[in-house]
């Protein structure tokens, strides 16, 4: 009998990282092909619009149609269906003088006596998305969300001096709260959560749970206990605002379920800096490794860093090897339109992708060619690291040389007229990028860093593969395909061919296996 099988992500939105996509891709191509008797995508963060959200992505071919998805938390709401609430309307304008604020047309301030009370926000359609009360120093005491049908699904208070809130309420379908998350003023980590059962609160049992990670525990229990056999997956290792002490893998990993076979994934490094065999392996890596005897399977984008782990940590049986899914290629232009200035990355604005070494690089490639040109797709956060990028970018006088287009999610507009890919992060676990790149028959210039360039890249054949930290390398390898159409040729011929070592068949075949056991 075919599994169901449960993926969870943080959040599910196109303008996410690539661990995201790649659990979308899984989710649509083993839906495609059957592989399983029901494919869901566990959503753990408070995406409380989560449904008009997956109607969009499933409208728009970003999400095959028969794959399901819930919210994991607002999953715990004890209330019955279907929902009757009424939506929420905003303050009585007759009231207030409301004042336009911004340029949307969907936000207003609401004031009385000159003293703003209220801040007012509009979903597109016209129904409410949101209100904030305000105190007379216009510090936020409350925030209230409402639902892609305008009813009330969370409750945030906050201490005036805060950015941050005290206590998230999550408000059911009866319209009360069934859980409480807490939160240190001032940090914006999840602490102790309370979850109640729903029923009058005079008579109402709660739940405790000190750390989020024994709730999202508890939540995997309730929505999995109905289940003859499922698989849950845990795909990240990081400390999330919502998983600040303890990971995914912990939740995971403690789930009482008598037929649960849980499988990990692996998308990154899990050595630390500078992510080299015998560097050592990070705290949160080191504590799901020195447990695979806890896991049915934990599955690696590449055989080198599968070796690398049962050299260190055994258990090789329970080790599989899954290259990312190669996406169609794309077909030749009649007439080639290939700009041989324009190099392209595709990376957010994260320490681990070192765009500023991207940056440090592409001044050699300027200085060989004072036409070239980078353009670096991807979102910053508009922090520290971003602001160093663009002031390296002024240092290095490389000015309107490098652009930062807006976020797409058509491959062709960051891809098609390329010349060259640059990618010069120092850990990854294989980055989709490399075969998105390929698919339109534009080579990767990459430093061969752990884990996936060496994987895809034959140096000279169908890419260029520097050696770690050789910036001058990397450099000449950009200039050699900007100057030469012939090899910009060759290669670009050998790139489309790579995707046939990456193809659905295989895919589809070695998850089933790692799933099904």
């Amino acid at each position: 009998m075919s599994p169901i099988v449960h993926f969870p992500v943080n959040t599910l939105a196109l303008k996410r990282g690539g661990l995201v996509k790649a659990v979308r891709t899984r989710a649509n191509t083993l839906a495609k092909n059957g592989a399983a008797e029901q494919i869901w995508i566990e959503v753990l963060g408070l995406q409380y619009r989560l449904a008009s959200e997956v109607a969009e992505l499933k409208a728009d071919g970003h999400l095959h149609p028969d794959v399901k998805v819930r919210s994991v938390l607002y999953g715990l709401d004890p209330s019955p269906q279907p929902d009757n609430r009424e939506p929420v309307q905003p303050p009585p304008e007759d009231d207030y003088d409301v004042v336009p604020l911004g340029n949307s047309g969907f936000a207003f301030g609401y004031f009385r006596d000159g003293v703003q009370e209220y801040y007012v926000r509009f979903q597109p359609d016209g129904v409410l998305a949101a209100v904030e009360h305000l105190a007379p120093n216009r510090a936020r005491l409350t925030r209230e969300d409402m639902d892609e049908g305008g009813r009330l699904v969370l409750v945030q208070h906050f201490l005036e001096a805060s950015k941050t809130p005290t206590a998230r309420l999550l408000i059911g379908r009866n319209g009360r709260c069934f859980l409480t998350i807490t939160q240190q003023p001032g940090s914006p980590k999840w602490g102790r959560c309370y979850l109640f059962d729903g029923v009058a609160h005079d008579d109402a049992d709660a739940l405790s749970f000190a750390d989020p990670a024994e709730l999202y525990r508890h939540a995997f229990e309730q929505l999995l206990a109905d289940e003859e056999a499922p698989v849950l997956t845990s795909e990240f290792r990081e400390n999330l605002n919502n998983l600040p002490g303890r990971t995914l893998d912990d939740a995971v990993v403690g789930v009482r379920h008598p037929r649960l076979r849980r499988i990990a994934a692996v998308h990154s490094n899990h050595l630390e800096p500078p992510y080299v065999a015998g560097s050592g392996v990070s705290r949160n890596w080191r504590r799901l490794l020195e447990h695979l005897d806890q896991w049915d399977g934990l599955v690696l984008h590449t055989d080198a860093q599968r070796e690398d782990i049962a050299a260190e940590f055994g258990h090789a049986d329970r080790l599989h090897t899954i290259g990312q899914l190669a996406p169609p290629g794309q077909p030749e232009p009649a007439n080639p339109a290939t700009d041989p200035n324009r190099l392209v990355m595709a990376a957010r604005l994260h320490p681990k992708k070192r765009v500023d070494e991207a940056i440090q690089v592409f001044a050699l490639v300027r200085a060989g060619n004072p036409q070239a040109r980078l353009e670096l797709f991807g979102f910053g956060y508009g922090d520290e690291e971003e602001g160093a990028i663009r002031a390296l970018i002024d240092e290095l006088g490389l000015g309107a040389a490098v652009d930062f287009p807006p976020f797409t999610n058509n491959p062709a507009d960051i891809y098609a007229t390329a010349c060259a890919t640059l990618l010069t992060s120092a850990s990854e676990g294989f980055p989709l990028i490399l075969l998105e790149s390929m698919s339109f028959g534009v080579p990767v210039a990459a430093y061969d860093a752990n884990y996936g360039p060496r994987d895809v890249i034959r140096h000279g054949v169908n890419g260029h593969l520097a050696p770690f930290g050789d910036r001058q390398a990397l450099a000449d390898g950009v200039l050699a395909l900007m100057r030469d159409p012939e090899l910009r040729s060759r290669m670009a011929q050998a790139s489309r061919e790579t995707l046939k070592r990456f193809d659905e068949t295989g895919y589809v075949a070695g998850w089933t296996k790692a799933l099904t056991g």
